[in-house]
Order: structure tokens, then sequence, then C-alpha cells
């Protein structure tokens, strides 16, 4: 038998390391982030690209550089406690966002209200922890840490309960194992009043009828290693989910990940109502129809319907799944349901 030089092997090696390093793409932000007001930097500043894990902060000098592998055009948020938040779209691979101005927030003054809310703070807090959590929240074992923050307000001419938070909701989800820091922008919550209802003290009940809520959030794995219980319980929340279903849609993957798609109770071919165009590493999607459903490993049902009685919309999915606008359409069903308590990070992979 010949031997093989060994010079041979160091060049193999000297190949395969550079091509594993130069296999995955590197994507760099930076910046300087300062008050607006002092021009101080600002050290601590919290910066994260919406509903991930990918985030960094900024050092004593208010410089910081977050380096990703994988491009996402999830909103990067910029956020430091006693400012106001920015956002930006990020669309190069290497982006230097320069300085970046954070000014002071402004705590505004307790409004005057012209009626009075009937609703005890603790009932208003259960609407909100059903609604925003998730009806299964206790069983996900998800919680807010700092309740406190959250301002809410149940208005009897308008049938709403709104809220807004004095600073960022820390939310603790000891069944996917995360620490999400979620900003919330808004909620409302609209109730119709029953007619034939009344509770025990002979008020009229009030019955949710619309739910609306945004904000960023980013996560962050609870202290220790990720427990074999926490990858399990990530894989069954995450094979049926809005992302999930995303990235099958955009990969043109759906059949073979157990989707199918009705039009009408009929069921269709998967993509006869979507198209599907891949651009610079997204998909722009188009929904043909105003109202498909979607049936998931014959069990979990869903439906995504076109708002603004439109006959068709348009949107774009990147490769963690993020799609955008999401102003378009809208989910019911099983995937209509799921809440803060069932979100996972973007870049989460099974």
């Amino acid at each position: 038998m010949i031997p093989i030089p060994t010079i041979k092997h160091h060049t193999c090696l000297l190949f395969l390391l550079w091509f594993s390093s130069t296999a995955i793409a590197q994507y760099s932000i930076t910046g300087k982030i300062i008050d607006a007001e002092t021009q101080e930097p600002i050290y601590g500043a919290s910066v994260y690209f919406d509903g991930t894990t990918i985030g960094t902060i900024s050092n004593q000098q208010g410089n910081f550089k977050l380096t990703y592998e994988q491009n996402t055009k999830a909103l990067l948020v910029v956020t430091s406690m006693g400012y106001e938040a920015q956002q930006f779209q990020i669309s190069t691979k290497e982006t230097n966002l320069k300085t970046i101005l954070l000014k002071p927030s402004i705590e505004s003054l307790d409004e005057v209200f012209l009626e009075t809310d009937p609703w005890s703070r603790e009932k208003k807090l259960r609407y909100f922890r059903e609604w925003f959590l998730g009806s299964d929240y206790r069983e996900k074992k998800c919680k807010i840490l700092n309740e406190e923050v959250i301002q809410l307000r149940f208005s009897p001419t308008t049938q709403k309960l709104t809220a807004s938070i004095s600073e960022s909701l820390i939310i603790e989800n000891k069944y996917l194992g995360y620490n999400i820091n979620y900003q919330l922008k808004d909620f409302d919550l609209s109730f119709s009043k029953s007619k034939m209802l009344k509770d025990k003290n002979d008020h009229p009940v009030y019955l949710p009828q619309m739910f609306y809520y945004s904000g960023t959030s980013f996560f962050q794995e609870l202290k220790g290693k990720t427990k074999k219980r926490f990858k399990k319980r990530r894989v069954e929340t995450y094979l049926g989910s809005v992302t999930h279903f995303m990235r099958c849609l955009a990969n043109k993957e759906l059949r073979e990940n157990d989707y199918r798609i009705f039009h009408k109770r009929f069921e269709t071919p998967p993509y006869k109502f979507f198209e599907v165009e891949q651009i610079n590493k997204a998909a722009k999607i188009t929904l043909n129809t105003p109202k498909i459903s979607i049936l998931y490993n014959n069990k979990q049902q869903s439906f995504i319907q076109i708002i603004n009685d439109q006959t068709s919309t348009t949107f774009y999915v990147d490769e963690l799944g993020n799609f955008y606008p999401a102003t378009g359409f809208s989910f019911g069903g099983d995937m209509g349901k799921q809440r803060v308590a069932n979100l996972l990070p973007l870049d989460y992979k099974p």
C-alpha cells in the first residue's frame, strides 16, 4: 500500500476549514448610541432584531457591533430604559448606522377621562393576560414579571379595553425556556354588550369580539443549559405554527410538511391560490383569493383571510420565516390563537 503524503492531508484540511468558514454568510451592523439632548453616549442600550435572539448591548462609549448569520427583514430595534425606542429596516450585508440619537421619553401626565372605568384592575388584568399571553398561559407557565408597569382602561362608551406600558414587559416562559423583553405598542380588545346575560350584580356582560396587539420582542434563554424538555416542547410548538407555515410556503414545501389547503371546503393543490417568486433570498408571495383554510397534520385547523374586502394581497417572507407587511391579512383558527406564550424566536431552528 502506497502511503499518502502528509502534505495532502494538510491541504485537504485547510480546504475544508476555508470552505466551512465561507459557506456561512456573515452580516454585521455597527453604530454609536447617544443621548439626543446631552450628546453623551448611552451605555447598556439594547440592539436587537425584533422577534429573535439576535442582539447585543452598547459599551461605555455607546458603540455596538451586532454580527449575525442569517439575512432577515425583521426590524432592528434600539432601545434603552428612559428613552424612546428607534427602529431600522436593514437591507445591506455591512451596515454602519453611525450615530443613533435616542430621545428621552416624556412622562405623560395622567389623562383626564370624562367617564368612570367600572372594571377593577384585577378584572382587566385577567383579560390582558388571557388575550396577550394566550388562553393557555397557565399551562405554559408563562407570566409577566412586572405587571405594575401596565396601565389598563375599559371604556363603557367604546366598549374597549386598552393597555399601555411605562417600560418593557419582562415575560418568563418556563414551558419553552425563554425570557422575553416585550415593547408593547398597541393593545385593543373590543367587546359587545350581551342583550341576554347579566352578572351577579345585574350588570350587563361584555363579550370579547375583536382583538389587536403589536410590539417588538427580544428572546433570551433562561439561565442554565437548554434542557431536553425545552427542546422537545419547542419542536412541538414550532410544528404547525405561523412561522413553520411561512417557511414551508416560501420554500414550496407545504405538502412535504403535512399541510393541506382548502378553498370553500374543497381541497386544492397547495399552490393553486399562492404565487411564489424567489427574490434576493426572500420569497414574494401573492394570495389570490379572499380566504383559504389550512389543515396541518390532519389535526390543526386554521385559515388566512384577506382584510379590507380585497381579493388578493402580496407579502414577503425572509429566510427566517418573518413575513411583511403583516397588515393585509389575518390568521384564524389554531394559528390565530397563538399568542406570546406560544412564541418562539424567529431564528429558532428545530
